[in-house]
């Protein structure tokens, strides 16, 4: 079994997604396009700014499209490279990463309290971070400074903040392999091709049981006794046995690897692949036609309650109200008129 990348590539690339990923989360809010957000829900209009557009409530049908969609590319990805979401991507493992030093089991005092401490203040920032997408940020530092922060935005910042603490102090990995619902539905999506992380089984008698694979392994599986569920495919345990291999084996690089099925054979047109394929390309299709069908503007007419009907000249007179609204950032023009006013 020949290795897909060396150790070294394999953390080397685990890292730049790392720092992208974390990048792109905690800088989006300070991205500015036309005086708005890049990204952020905005409570008072009740609009999602969104690169420059704004999806207002009445429109919210298409984030409802946007979110299927989502939702099948996720399991596109799952059918076909497995869990490779939750090794390299999922915000619960990403920013995990950076609190590994919580894992040592033998440390000092003084060393557990200056952990916790920078994991406190990593856990305030994406607290905060959270609270972004909903207030603009520059509107955030502005009260604090001016001491304007409102009790509610302070509560919330406050509660994420320890929520995350809590998480990546104690429950850590545990999530994964118990709460996460992604978790449970994961091996529902696997198929006989799926990218897994397997032990080669042809070389599996030349490991030295060094238990460097087990040892490293985020949520504590022994990858040598086959596939688990709980296998979260970060690729540690590859980096740690072709560290061990290297020194015991040169002819070996590694007995651990990332497999396409117990078979190894890459089939990526696969009859549940396509299915999900066509069905992502639907919602695709739909939500590409309904970003350029929606109108610009909320019209609505309301009987007027304050007016009762009432007769003249042998005609009904009846009172309506207008609803207008500009959904769009720009000045509308617009005219109303009344066709086949006989047929009332």
């Amino acid at each position: 079994m020949m290795t897909m990348m060396s150790s070294l590539e394999l953390q080397q690339k685990r890292w730049i997604v790392r720092i992208l990923w974390t990048s792109i989360y905690l800088f989006i809010p300070f991205i500015q396009i036309d005086g708005q957000s890049a990204l952020r829900f905005d409570i008072s209009s009740l609009g999602l700014q969104f690169f420059g557009n704004t999806i207002y409530i009445e429109n919210f049908f298409i984030v409802l499209i946007f979110t299927f969609l989502l939702t099948f590319l996720i399991i596109l990805i799952t059918q076909l490279y497995g869990r490779i979401w939750c090794g390299w991507f999922c915000p619960q493992t990403v920013l995990m990463n950076f609190t590994k030093f919580l894992d040592i089991k033998k440390q000092s005092l003084v060393t557990k309290l200056l952990g916790h401490i920078f994991v406190l203040v990593i856990s305030a920032l994406i607290g905060a971070s959270m609270v972004w997408y909903f207030v603009s940020p520059y509107k955030f530092f502005g009260d604090i400074a001016n001491g304007r922060l409102d009790s509610a935005t302070m509560w919330f910042t406050i509660t994420l903040s320890i929520i995350t603490y809590l998480n990546f102090a104690f429950i850590r990995y545990k999530f994964c392999t118990t709460v996460c619902p992604y978790s449970k539905l994961q091996s529902v999506m696997f198929d006989d091709n799926t990218l897994i992380i397997a032990m080669d089984p042809e070389t599996s008698y030349k490991c030295v049981r060094c238990n460097a694979c087990v040892t490293t392994c985020p949520v504590g599986i022994d990858i040598r006794q086959g596939m688990d569920s709980q296998c979260i495919n970060c690729g540690r345990c590859i980096s740690a046995c072709t560290k061990t291999m290297t020194v015991e084996d040169e002819d070996v690089p590694t007995l651990i690897d990332y497999i396409y099925g117990f078979s190894n054979t890459k089939k990526p047109l696969r009859a549940n692949v396509l299915i999900t394929a066509v069905v992502t390309f639907v919602f695709l299709a739909g939500f590409i036609f309904m970003a350029a069908t929606m109108k610009p503007y909320e019209f609505q007419v309301f009987p007027n309650s304050s007016f009762l009907p009432r007769y003249k000249d042998d005609q009904v007179i009846n009172s309506y109200e207008i609803m207008l609204k500009n959904l769009s950032k720009k000045d509308l023009k617009v005219e109303l008129q009344i066709k086949d006013f006989d047929d009332y």
